[in-house]
């Protein structure tokens, strides 16, 4: 519980500027749990799918993804749902894809660097 206290106390500068302009909460709200989560995921998992599917499938997963995690952290192991800990979840659920797609650009760079030094 020390974390969570440090980490609440890190962002206390926040809620007051987003208390002030309550449509910046709103839109940062409505984006962080509807699109950007499956926006991530789907840079792994649908690369070649064209961009008017890709808007539906990322906001259909971003919305399942962010109840199935917040709901699982609270059933699984006890984790009180408020804010902060689901601006955490959602920033969780967020880096995983992003670092494992950076991993597979580096991957796929270092491959075709290797292939051209080659021929």
């Amino acid at each position: 519980m020390d974390l969570l206290n440090m980490i609440k106390q890190a962002l206390d500068f926040s809620p007051p500027l987003l208390e002030q302009v309550p449509f910046l909460r709103e839109s940062l709200g409505f984006l962080l749990v509807f699109f950007i989560p499956g926006f991530a995921w789907t840079l792994i998992f649908f690369r070649r799918v064209p961009v008017i599917e890709r808007v539906v499938l990322y906001s259909g997963l971003s919305i399942a993804l962010v109840t199935l995690v917040v709901c699982g952290l609270n059933l699984l192991f006890g984790v009180k749902i408020d804010g902060l800990n689901m601006v955490l979840a959602i920033l969780a659920i967020t880096a995983i894809p992003l670092v494992i797609f950076g991993i597979l650009k580096l991957l796929r760079v270092g491959r075709d660097s290797s292939d051209t030094l080659s021929s």
